[in-house]
């Protein structure tokens, strides 16, 4: 049937069926072609597009290849190996040696318990997910005022005997749990008894017994490598600067948010050059009767107000940003000069007070005092940090707090604290939470410029902390096997910080 020939009305033959739907479809054919070959071509086009822009890439990639992942994956490989610059130490394969040096300890006597180790890593794992859990879920939990003021409780009595048997890291220890505990207790919340009481009771418990499991390896065991611990300790002590910088940073940040009244442009023209004048006459005056420190103090202090007039806080965010552009190492040794026992101007400024009160105490010598050095290096560090990209970033954050919630506040009657406590500081959350995290991580692989131009690790090893102990390993003892592996060990610790970090702080952020 398909295969016969098709007829006009006076009996020609003509195309036979096949021969129909190919002429029908040739043309459709022909598009496909065309359709084909254009494909093809667009197809090689963008072949070509790929292989120029990995070729523009190339060199980074090979950059991040030699420099970057070749050398992280030979520092992993050489962590298990006892590798060693010294042409005298032969090379070998040890494979956890390192870690357990580093982490394990060694039984002072043959009576020692065994498992007093495994119940103080068993306390401290509980006392760390504990503390995860009330991070995240605290705000949702009945009793969390009365399992607040335990802890409250709790951290004033470690902040007491530490501050009576000198033990700085008891008292860094009791003082976060005090600070915590009073935080939750000073929630809006009834006081009564409910599952939020019962983690701040067995952290308050598991503090106690950590503290007592503590005194107990001390006299049963001891660690392999003492000085590990000692500056991991310098780590988090040099750490608790943190909070004191993200709240002067906020601080400032609020302080600068809003514009000065300063009057208009003539009126700051007129105002600053008065300022200017003045400080110049008084600032020479002063010099001249034979106090030029003095005179030079003056000066400076009118020429900054001055500025503030005729620029407004503009003028101010400069100043505060400007030791950001400084090099570390010159504030740093600037920060040595200022903590000089004898010549520095904090210790003649504490002395002359001292004397004028009437106090016979002396001012404490600061990096050479095994009690004084980690302190001052915190309260440097907090200096640092205030004025620095920290109050940048609120300042960016308080620019996109929506004015139509602080108009709300303002017309329910809401005071000044009030609309920062339940307005501002809830839409800041996003901020902090990204400053809290990159200061941890700086926090935990920082101290190695300070240890290294103002303390030399000094004195007795107080302000030594990781980085600065990985240096000497790998750079003064030659050990690159074993430095590896205390670098990985910091990995493993930032690694979980920033882990715990992002998983129960980000839930405390606002849409």
């Amino acid at each position: 049937m398909f295969g016969g020939k098709f007829s006009d009305g006076n009996g020609k033959q003509t195309m036979n069926f096949q021969q129909v739907q190919q002429k029908q479809l040739a043309p459709r054919a022909k598009v496909k072609a065309k359709t084909a070959a254009r494909g093809g071509g667009a197809g090689r086009r963008e072949r070509a597009a790929i292989l120029t822009a990995l070729a523009f890439l190339l060199p980074n990639l090979i950059g991040f290849l030699a420099f970057t992942f070749f050398p992280v994956l030979f520092s992993l490989w050489m962590s298990f190996t006892n590798w060693s610059l010294k042409p005298a130490v032969k090379f070998e394969y040890v494979g956890l040696r390192n870690f357990t040096d580093l982490l394990g300890v060694n039984a002072t006597g043959p009576g020692a318990p065994a498992v007093l180790a495994g119940f103080l890593v068993c306390a401290l794992a509980v006392t760390v997910a504990l503390v995860g859990a009330l991070w995240a879920n605290m705000a949702q939990w009945r009793g969390i005022k009365l399992g607040g003021a335990l802890l409250a409780l709790t951290g004033a009595g470690f902040v007491f005997v530490g501050c009576t048997h000198s033990l700085q890291g008891l008292v860094l220890g009791g003082g976060a749990a005090l600070i915590c505990g009073w935080s939750m207790a000073a929630k809006d919340a009834p006081w009564e008894f409910g599952r939020g009481t019962l983690p701040g009771l067995v952290l308050s418990v598991g503090a106690v017994g950590l503290w007592l499991l503590s005194g107990a390896m001390t006299h049963s065991y001891q660690p392999r490598d003492p000085y590990f611990w000692q500056f991991f300790y310098n780590t988090i002590f040099l750490m608790i600067g943190i909070p004191f910088g993200i709240a002067g940073s906020l601080a400032l940040a609020l302080l600068l948010h809003q514009d000065l009244p300063t009057g208009e442009a003539r009126q700051r023209t007129v105002g600053a050059a008065t300022m200017l004048v003045i400080g110049l006459v008084m600032g020479g005056v002063i010099w001249t009767q034979g106090n030029p420190n003095a005179g030079l103090i003056v000066g400076l202090l009118w020429m900054i107000a001055a500025l503030g007039i005729g620029f407004n806080v503009v003028a101010f965010r400069t100043l505060f940003y400007l030791p950001t552009f400084t090099a570390g190492v010159a504030l740093m040794i600037l920060w040595k000069a200022l903590y000089n026992p004898k010549t520095g101007p904090i210790n003649v400024g504490l002395n002359a007070i001292f004397h004028a009160l009437g106090i016979h105490a002396t001012a404490p010598e600061w990096l050479g005092d095994v009690a004084w050095a980690k302190p001052a290096l915190v309260l440097m560090g907090t200096w640092t940090c205030i004025g620095g990209t920290s109050m940048l970033l609120y300042l960016a954050g308080l620019s996109n707090v929506p004015k139509e919630l602080t108009e709300a506040a303002d017309i329910d009657g809401a005071g000044p604290w009030a609309q920062f406590r339940h307005v501002t500081w809830p839409q800041l959350a996003p901020t902090t939470f990204f400053i809290t995290i990159t200061s941890i991580i700086g926090g935990l692989q920082g101290g190695f410029e300070q240890a290294r131009i103002m303390t030399a690790g000094g004195p007795a090893g107080s302000t030594t902390t990781l980085s600065y102990y990985i240096y000497n390993k790998a750079f003064q003892d030659l050990d690159m096997g074993y430095a590896s592996a205390i670098s990985w060990i910091l990995f493993a610790i930032v690694f979980a910080a920033t882990a715990l970090n992002w998983k129960f702080g980000k839930g405390l952020e606002v849409d």
